[in-house]
């Protein structure tokens, strides 16, 4: 049985941290893998506690070191404890776009793999991404525009393959099975963003100053929580939004608000991907995305399962919002988008670079 390793640094509330445990769960099923998982520093989250049972569990630190010789304890503890680690398992699996390059990068004689979840030309910003790439055997991305643009970039690289996020649809249907146990009134008209409230990626502010010049009866509901959250809230006092904007902080079930929206709204500056749109099309609801990199308009089909506006720009967003309630798309090109990301799917093509 192969022994996969992901790393990640948590397992606290996240697009790609979900995205983890998604896919432990689908390869647990297959029990053709021994999983193995390691954080930087002790979890006990909700995500890890829906993993437990299904992962070998490892961390580098069980919690910050105090003291005058802290970060040399540290230092030590950390590359002890991946060495451990690395010794148990067969493969490596930078999860998170390179955050432990320094210990992989060490590692002899091991399968290495990174995981891209953004464009490489924002990896290049924010993660210094281009210094990295040749360590790893293999390099996973998830969108193809991702996969085009890096292949353009590096020519030297042979190592590139593309593997498709995927949404539990199944899990979609237990939830919305589930009461709902917010206090929200349902059968009230109101547009839906769901995200984590960063605006260094994110862009709801776009939105909540689309929304402000919006005239329709529909209220502005917002999930999530996030370092932002305060400013955003600030923005709506300013704009006089108190009544129209509701923010409901972190959702854990937010499948009966998707179902019942209006439409779902993404604006993001960038993104992973941008799944929840499609989590949004299976619950049967309208979508209108930023047409930011990487993912939505692959999952849009350019436009013909959903609207695309460009990346901050309130009056198209505005147009967007007045228009959607008249639109209406095609079957079959919903139906193109929901195929694609399944489970099965992901399964497959995970085999096919796991052990090409």
């Amino acid at each position: 049985m192969l022994k996969i390793g992901f790393c990640i640094n948590s397992l606290e509330m996240g697009g790609a941290e979900r995205l983890l445990v998604d896919i432990i769960n689908a390869l647990y099923e297959t029990k053709d893998y021994e999983i193995h998982l390691l954080t930087k520093i002790k979890s006990n989250s909700y995500f890890y506690n829906l993993i437990k049972n299904k992962v070998k569990y490892s961390f580098l630190l069980e919690k910050k070191a105090k003291g005058f010789f802290a970060k040399t304890r540290e230092s030590i503890l950390k590359k002890i404890n991946f060495k451990k680690f690395s010794n148990e398992v067969d493969v490596i699996i930078d999860f998170l776009d390179g955050d432990f390059f320094s210990y992989i990068r060490k590692v002899k004689n091991k399968e290495k793999i990174i995981w891209l979840h953004l464009s490489y030309e924002t990896l290049k910003v924010r993660k210094h991404i281009d210094e990295k790439l040749s360590a790893y055997n293999k390099i996973i991305v998830i969108a193809d525009d991702m996969e085009k643009e890096l292949f353009k970039a590096r020519k030297d690289l042979k190592n590139i393959y593309k593997i498709d996020n995927f949404v539990d649809y199944q899990e979609i249907d237990r939830k919305l099975n589930e009461d709902f146990k917010i206090d929200f009134d349902l059968k009230q008209k109101y547009f839906l963003t769901a995200c984590r409230l960063a605006e260094e990626q994110k862009d709801v502010k776009t939105l909540i100053e689309a929304f402000s010049l919006y005239k329709g009866e529909e209220k502005l509901v917002i999930a999530g929580d996030g370092p932002d959250r305060k400013s955003l809230e600030d923005f709506c006092i300013q704009k006089n939004l108190n009544d129209k904007v509701i923010f409901l902080g972190m959702v854990d079930n937010p499948f009966h608000l998707m179902k019942n929206a209006q439409a779902f709204i993404l604006s993001s500056k960038v993104e992973g991907f941008g799944l929840v749109l499609v989590e949004a099309l299976y619950c049967g609801t309208k979508v209108i995305s930023s047409n930011c990199p990487t993912g939505p308009s692959q999952i849009l089909l350019n436009g013909d399962a959903g609207e695309l506006f460009e990346i901050s720009n309130v009056k198209e967003l505005l147009n967007k919002l007045e228009i959607i309630g008249d639109k209406e798309y095609k079957k079959d090109k919903i139906e193109e988008t929901l195929t694609r990301y399944t489970r099965e799917n992901f399964k497959k093509n995970f085999r096919k670079v796991i052990e090409c």
